[in-house]
């Protein structure tokens, strides 16, 4: 009697572990799918291809942004829209901070960089966010974006260094030259 118990306590012991190292794969699995989609998606914005950069996105998929506003689907896909046509220059990247899946959710919290150039305007602006995928039979899908307060940075293009340059109020070209050279970095950023 005692040897069919720990033989069955044997056997349980090692389904339970095997069962949980077999969880950790799927899990596993599923952060690589998930990290994959939102790869793919990226390179679909950058690309300004509409239907990759929304491929992995529900049909009910909700954006809330970070003074509060909730978007759906059709308004999200028109605000990059208009980001596409004002910017002459667009460029995304993401970073994965963390992916937790439990069961048939997941949910994700990364920073997105973006990069664009409108007018003669270089913007460069970096948003946390804050994701719920869920399991769907056509893999995982995106159904909900937080966007939370990020920073964002301006500087003007078109300018050349001399342009920039305060000149001493001077009519000697020997003084300004000097001047000129004696800038800390000046011919060496």
């Amino acid at each position: 009697m005692k040897k069919s118990n720990i033989a069955l306590t044997t056997l349980l012991a090692g389904s339970i572990f095997i069962n949980a190292g077999m969880a950790k794969a799927n899990t596993q699995s599923d952060r690589q799918e998930i990290i994959q989609r939102i790869n793919s998606m990226i390179e679909g914005c950058n690309a300004r291809n509409i239907q990759q950069c929304y491929a992995y996105c529900s049909e009910n998929f909700q954006a809330t942004q970070a003074d509060g506003t909730t978007i759906n689907l059709i308004e999200d896909i028109q605000g990059i829209q208009r980001s596409f046509q004002k910017a002459s220059y667009y460029q995304l990247r993401e970073e994965v901070i963390r992916v937790s899946v439990d069961g048939n959710s997941a949910g994700v919290i990364g920073l997105q960089y973006a990069d664009s150039i409108i007018g003669n305007r270089r913007i460069h602006r970096q948003i946390p966010y804050e994701d719920v995928w869920k399991r769907t039979h056509n893999g995982w899908l995106l159904v909900y974006r937080r966007w939370y307060e990020g920073s964002s940075n301006e500087v003007a293009i078109g300018q050349s260094p001399t342009q920039a340059a305060p000149l001493p109020p001077s009519t000697s070209i020997n003084e300004q030259f000097n001047f000129i050279w004696q800038m800390p970095r000046f011919w060496n950023p």
